[in-house]
């Protein structure tokens, strides 16, 4: 699945190997277009990394529409001694949402604390604060959706989480400030990305 050509009209659909269900996102009113990557090629992708990558994750994260940032983004959170199946490597990506959120939500309390260069600044920020905070309250309930075998569940959560990050995107879009927030909020999205493609490349469920 190519999600790059389904996000920037953020009408997404997710189909389970097993269950044959799907979800679908209505479409948003968020201008995604700032979040629109280009993917890397893959003979490309792993060749500019100065670590070897095992062969089975690497298989996984070239699925992904973001394989740099698949790998870099879990490799901190991957035991040497997980097996790398789908589910595990969803895990990991799920820590490392959680682990990129908390780093954007720091990021956003240290800019509320100075003096704000426009009046509308605070405001997006505490917008932006509630959202970061909600993708961290959903972490048990993906992990619980992932243990459960969930497929629908898991596929809501992770797309919220989504809708969150635009979310706070539009807050500075409206307000006509450049985001301080959108080089990370854009790598919290391909992060996302990935792991709905993950998520669907689970054959156990």
């Amino acid at each position: 699945m190519d999600m790059k050509h389904l996000i920037p009209i953020f009408a997404i659909f997710f189909f389970m190997s097993t269950t044959s269900a799907s979800v679908a996102l209505a479409p948003s009113s968020f201008d995604t277009q700032s979040f629109s990557f280009s993917k890397p090629q893959e003979d490309q992708a792993f060749s500019i990394l100065p670590i070897d990558v095992n062969p089975k994750l690497q298989k996984i994260c070239e699925k992904t529409d973001y394989p740099i940032e698949c790998l870099t983004s879990i490799i901190s959170f991957l035991d040497e001694n997980v097996d790398m199946i789908p589910m595990s490597i969803l895990k990991a990506e799920i820590d490392a949402i959680h682990n990129k959120t908390k780093e954007v939500l720091d990021k956003t309390y240290e800019l509320s604390m100075n003096p704000p260069t426009s009046r509308l600044l605070p405001l997006c920020l505490k917008t932006c604060i509630n959202n970061y905070n909600a993708i961290l309250e959903s972490k048990q309930r993906i992990l619980d959706a992932i243990t459960m075998g969930d497929a629908n569940e898991l596929s809501m959560e992770l797309s919220h989480n989504m809708e969150h990050v635009f979310a706070c995107e539009e807050e500075f879009k409206e307000a006509k400030i450049e985001s301080p927030m959108a080089e990370l909020n854009s790598l919290l999205v391909k992060i996302i990305t990935n792991s709905l493609t993950i998520e669907v490349d689970m054959t156990n469920f």
